[in-house]
Protein backbone atom coordinates (compact mmCIF):
# COMPACT_ATOMS: atom_id res chain seq x y z
CA UNK A 1 0.00 0.00 0.00
CA UNK A 2 1.11 3.54 -0.84
CA UNK A 3 1.16 5.07 2.56
CA UNK A 4 0.26 8.61 1.21
CA UNK A 5 -2.58 6.88 -0.13
CA UNK A 6 -4.23 5.45 2.85
CA UNK A 7 -7.98 6.18 3.37
CA UNK A 8 -8.19 5.04 7.06
CA UNK A 9 -10.97 4.66 9.69
CA UNK A 10 -9.57 4.65 13.07
CA UNK A 11 -12.05 3.64 15.68
CA UNK A 12 -11.73 3.61 18.92
CA UNK A 13 -13.59 3.64 22.53
CA UNK A 14 -13.57 6.76 25.21
CA UNK A 15 -10.33 6.50 26.63
CA UNK A 16 -8.23 5.03 23.40
CA UNK A 17 -6.82 8.09 22.83
CA UNK A 18 -7.82 8.16 19.65
CA UNK A 19 -7.91 11.75 18.49
CA UNK A 20 -4.22 11.57 19.80
CA UNK A 21 -2.91 8.47 18.10
CA UNK A 22 -5.34 9.39 14.42
CA UNK A 23 -3.50 13.26 14.84
CA UNK A 24 0.69 11.25 15.39
CA UNK A 25 -0.28 8.95 12.68
CA UNK A 26 -1.49 11.23 10.28
CA UNK A 27 1.39 13.41 10.32
CA UNK A 28 3.32 10.48 10.30
CA UNK A 29 1.62 9.83 6.77
CA UNK A 30 1.34 13.53 5.85
CA UNK A 31 -1.93 13.17 5.82
CA UNK A 32 -4.99 15.16 7.38
CA UNK A 33 -6.56 13.65 10.34
CA UNK A 34 -10.21 14.57 10.10
CA UNK A 35 -13.35 14.20 12.30
CA UNK A 36 -16.93 14.81 12.52
CA UNK A 37 -16.59 18.08 14.05
CA UNK A 38 -14.00 18.74 11.98
CA UNK A 39 -16.39 18.13 8.91
CA UNK A 40 -19.04 19.88 10.43
CA UNK A 41 -17.16 23.27 11.02
CA UNK A 42 -15.63 22.72 7.12
CA UNK A 43 -19.16 23.00 5.79
CA UNK A 44 -19.95 25.95 8.37
CA UNK A 45 -16.94 28.06 7.33
CA UNK A 46 -17.73 26.98 3.61
CA UNK A 47 -21.15 28.40 3.71
CA UNK A 48 -22.59 25.20 1.69
CA UNK A 49 -25.81 24.14 1.62
CA UNK A 50 -25.77 21.45 4.00
CA UNK A 51 -23.74 23.29 6.63
CA UNK A 52 -27.21 26.03 6.04
CA UNK A 53 -28.99 22.59 6.72
CA UNK A 54 -27.42 21.63 9.78
CA UNK A 55 -27.40 25.43 11.26
CA UNK A 56 -31.09 24.56 10.47
CA UNK A 57 -31.20 21.66 12.56
CA UNK A 58 -29.37 23.17 15.47
CA UNK A 59 -31.61 26.01 15.72
CA UNK A 60 -34.36 24.32 16.05
CA UNK A 61 -32.95 21.99 18.73
CA UNK A 62 -33.36 18.97 16.12
CA UNK A 63 -30.51 15.69 16.31
CA UNK A 64 -28.96 16.16 12.19
CA UNK A 65 -30.33 13.09 10.55
CA UNK A 66 -27.70 10.46 9.84
CA UNK A 67 -27.85 11.10 6.03
CA UNK A 68 -27.11 14.69 6.63
CA UNK A 69 -23.69 13.98 8.92
CA UNK A 70 -22.89 11.41 5.96
CA UNK A 71 -23.75 13.95 3.28
CA UNK A 72 -21.37 16.37 5.31
CA UNK A 73 -18.79 13.93 6.24
CA UNK A 74 -18.54 13.15 2.31
CA UNK A 75 -17.98 16.38 1.43
CA UNK A 76 -14.78 16.87 4.04
CA UNK A 77 -12.85 13.74 2.52
CA UNK A 78 -13.96 15.40 -0.94
CA UNK A 79 -11.60 18.63 0.08
CA UNK A 80 -8.08 19.44 -2.06
CA UNK A 81 -6.09 17.67 0.98
CA UNK A 82 -8.27 14.73 1.80
CA UNK A 83 -8.40 13.68 -1.93
CA UNK A 84 -5.16 11.47 -2.12
CA UNK A 85 -5.61 10.18 1.88
CA UNK A 86 -6.86 10.68 4.82
CA UNK A 87 -7.19 9.47 8.58
CA UNK A 88 -11.21 10.05 10.02
CA UNK A 89 -11.34 9.13 13.40
CA UNK A 90 -14.36 8.35 15.51
CA UNK A 91 -15.57 7.47 18.99
CA UNK A 92 -18.72 6.96 17.88
CA UNK A 93 -19.43 5.77 14.53
CA UNK A 94 -22.52 5.43 12.91
CA UNK A 95 -22.94 2.82 10.48
CA UNK A 96 -24.49 5.56 7.36
CA UNK A 97 -21.76 7.57 7.64
CA UNK A 98 -19.59 4.49 7.11
CA UNK A 99 -21.44 3.15 4.46
CA UNK A 100 -20.91 6.38 2.73
CA UNK A 101 -17.37 5.64 2.73
CA UNK A 102 -17.55 2.89 0.82
CA UNK A 103 -16.35 3.86 -2.56
CA UNK A 104 -13.10 5.18 -1.45
CA UNK A 105 -11.66 1.87 -0.25
CA UNK A 106 -11.64 2.26 3.02
CA UNK A 107 -8.94 0.47 5.68
CA UNK A 108 -10.61 0.26 9.24
CA UNK A 109 -8.83 -0.16 12.21
CA UNK A 110 -9.65 -0.79 15.52
CA UNK A 111 -8.10 0.77 18.65
CA UNK A 112 -9.20 -2.12 21.14
CA UNK A 113 -9.01 -1.26 24.74
CA UNK A 114 -11.25 -3.44 27.78
CA UNK A 115 -13.54 -1.38 29.34
CA UNK A 116 -12.01 -1.83 32.60
CA UNK A 117 -9.46 0.38 31.21
CA UNK A 118 -11.48 2.39 29.66
CA UNK A 119 -12.76 3.36 33.02
CA UNK A 120 -9.56 3.35 34.97
CA UNK A 121 -8.65 6.12 32.83
CA UNK A 122 -11.24 8.25 32.47
CA UNK A 123 -12.41 8.04 35.67
CA UNK A 124 -8.74 8.20 37.52
CA UNK A 125 -8.78 12.07 35.50
CA UNK A 126 -8.37 15.27 36.96
CA UNK A 127 -8.43 18.75 35.19
CA UNK A 128 -6.94 22.09 35.95
CA UNK A 129 -9.63 24.65 36.49
CA UNK A 130 -6.94 27.34 35.82
CA UNK A 131 -5.10 26.14 32.39
CA UNK A 132 -6.93 23.55 31.82
CA UNK A 133 -4.51 20.59 32.23
CA UNK A 134 -5.20 17.08 32.63
CA UNK A 135 -3.58 15.48 34.77
CA UNK A 136 -4.24 11.28 36.19
CA UNK A 137 -4.67 10.49 39.95
CA UNK A 138 -2.51 7.25 38.85
CA UNK A 139 0.13 7.75 35.54
CA UNK A 140 0.60 11.34 36.34
CA UNK A 141 -0.55 12.75 39.81
CA UNK A 142 0.31 16.44 40.73
CA UNK A 143 3.20 16.83 43.04
CA UNK A 144 0.76 18.44 45.47
CA UNK A 145 -2.84 16.58 45.47
CA UNK A 146 -5.41 19.09 43.91
CA UNK A 147 -3.25 21.65 42.94
CA UNK A 148 -1.98 21.87 39.64
CA UNK A 149 2.15 21.86 38.76
CA UNK A 150 1.81 24.38 35.84
CA UNK A 151 -0.16 26.86 36.85
CA UNK A 152 -0.78 26.41 40.68
CA UNK A 153 -5.11 26.49 40.05
CA UNK A 154 -7.24 23.75 41.50
CA UNK A 155 -7.61 20.28 39.89
CA UNK A 156 -11.00 18.61 39.98
CA UNK A 157 -12.95 15.62 38.94
CA UNK A 158 -15.09 16.44 35.68
CA UNK A 159 -19.00 15.32 36.07
CA UNK A 160 -17.93 13.57 32.34
CA UNK A 161 -15.35 11.55 33.81
CA UNK A 162 -17.38 10.29 36.86
CA UNK A 163 -18.14 6.14 37.03
CA UNK A 164 -21.62 7.00 36.03
CA UNK A 165 -21.01 9.47 33.12
CA UNK A 166 -17.99 6.95 31.86
CA UNK A 167 -20.03 3.70 32.22
CA UNK A 168 -22.77 5.29 29.97
CA UNK A 169 -20.21 6.73 27.40
CA UNK A 170 -19.13 3.02 26.62
CA UNK A 171 -22.39 1.61 26.40
CA UNK A 172 -23.33 4.52 23.87
CA UNK A 173 -19.81 3.66 22.09
CA UNK A 174 -20.30 -0.01 22.10
CA UNK A 175 -24.17 0.07 21.16
CA UNK A 176 -22.66 2.15 17.61
CA UNK A 177 -19.44 0.48 17.02
CA UNK A 178 -20.89 -2.69 17.29
CA UNK A 179 -22.51 -3.20 13.68
CA UNK A 180 -19.74 -0.75 12.31
CA UNK A 181 -17.13 -3.05 13.22
CA UNK A 182 -18.72 -6.22 12.07
CA UNK A 183 -19.76 -4.68 9.11
CA UNK A 184 -16.13 -4.07 8.75
CA UNK A 185 -15.00 -7.30 9.76
CA UNK A 186 -17.57 -9.48 7.26
CA UNK A 187 -15.33 -7.37 4.77
CA UNK A 188 -12.03 -8.41 5.61
CA UNK A 189 -10.67 -4.68 6.33
CA UNK A 190 -10.44 -4.78 9.57
CA UNK A 191 -7.29 -4.08 11.90
CA UNK A 192 -7.18 -4.58 15.48
CA UNK A 193 -4.44 -3.28 17.67
CA UNK A 194 -3.81 -3.31 21.10
CA UNK A 195 -4.39 0.50 22.62
CA UNK A 196 -3.09 -0.46 26.31
CA UNK A 197 0.15 1.17 24.38
CA UNK A 198 1.83 4.27 24.05
CA UNK A 199 0.71 6.29 21.20
CA UNK A 200 4.19 6.03 19.33
CA UNK A 201 3.66 2.16 19.69
CA UNK A 202 0.55 2.02 18.10
CA UNK A 203 1.44 4.50 15.37
CA UNK A 204 4.70 2.63 15.08
CA UNK A 205 2.63 -0.99 14.55
CA UNK A 206 0.04 1.00 12.05
CA UNK A 207 2.54 2.20 10.20
CA UNK A 208 4.77 -1.07 9.54
CA UNK A 209 1.02 -2.94 8.90
CA UNK A 210 -0.03 -0.70 6.71
CA UNK A 211 3.13 -0.89 4.35
CA UNK A 212 3.04 -4.62 4.60
CA UNK A 213 -0.81 -4.64 2.99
Amino acid sequence: MALAETRLVLIGSPGAETAEVADHLAARLGLPSISIRDAIQSAVRAGSELGDDLRRSMNAEQLPAPELIAAIVQRRLGEPDAVGGFVYWTEFPTLSVMRSMETLGIQAVELVLADAEATRRLTGRRTCRGCGKIWHIESLPTLVEGVCDRCGSKVFHRDDDAPAAVAHQLSVYHKHSAPVLAHYRAAGSLINVDATRSTEEIVTELTSRLERS
